[in-house]
């Protein structure tokens, strides 16, 4: 089968904003011990498709032991989204990304699932002059997996017919549990080369990607030049 869904990541897959949504965690929490917030950032580097929600709860339940109220953890998400926001506006395009979403916008139809705030990852994606090429747009606090299964159903979505586009193991995790194909895009988070798992460097690569996920899909054997890529 063809696929006619593509469904985007954002932060490391449309923008190269991850360094970005990790330095606002450091000034977020900056007043930490410095112990304290080595452990947290080590965290938060390894858990990059990991909703701010996620994140702020396992510091305060893992790394300090301290309960924290659900209020509280969505004043430190706004706090959060405060620093943040401006700088991933205008952060750059990953390369390709535009282009592929305009070139083929008559041959896909698009979606973004991130574990950006739902509210501010749409907002960006207004200012970035985006947002009118997807049918939907979700994002956290409700979580990836769980977005992308009720994005399918919205939508009348064939499940086989999507494919997810995402830079880290928790974009892999939430499509295989929402039972969708996956492209990882090689963004500094994970090595793909080190997975089964079609890849591409960036975005101008999606189009042979696609297709070397469909000949895999289909159970055809994939020119060398795909097989690179898996």
């Amino acid at each position: 089968m063809a696929f006619r869904y593509i469904i985007f990541d954002f932060d490391g897959v449309l923008a190269e904003s991850n360094d970005i949504r990790i330095q606002g965690f450091a000034d977020l929490f900056a007043d930490l011990p410095a112990d304290v917030l080595a452990r947290f950032m080590e965290f938060v580097k390894a858990n990059g498709g990991l909703s701010r929600y996620g994140k702020i709860r396992h510091l305060y339940s893992d790394i300090l032991e301290r309960p924290l109220a659900e209020n509280e953890v969505h004043a430190w998400a706004r706090e959060y989204s405060r620093l943040v926001v401006e700088r991933v506006a205008e952060s750059r395009a990953v390369p390709g990304s535009l282009e592929f979403i305009t070139e083929y916008a008559d041959r896909f139809e698009y979606a973004v699932v991130s574990g950006s705030d739902q509210d501010e990852l749409r907002q960006v994606c207004r200012h970035r002059g985006i947002h009118q090429y997807f049918r939907a747009i979700y994002g956290s606090p409700t979580e990836k997996t769980e977005n992308l299964v009720a994005l399918m159903s919205s939508w009348v979505w064939d499940r086989q017919a999507c494919v997810y586009v995402g830079d880290s193991m928790n974009d892999y995790d939430a499509a295989t549990a929402a039972g969708i194909s996956f492209i990882g895009r090689n963004s500094g988070q994970v090595d793909w080369k080190n997975h089964d798992v079609v890849w591409v460097s960036d975005l101008m690569e999606l189009p042979v990607a696609i297709e070397a996920l469909t000949d895999r899909q289909d159970g055809g054997r994939e020119p060398e030049s795909r097989r690179s890529r898996t």
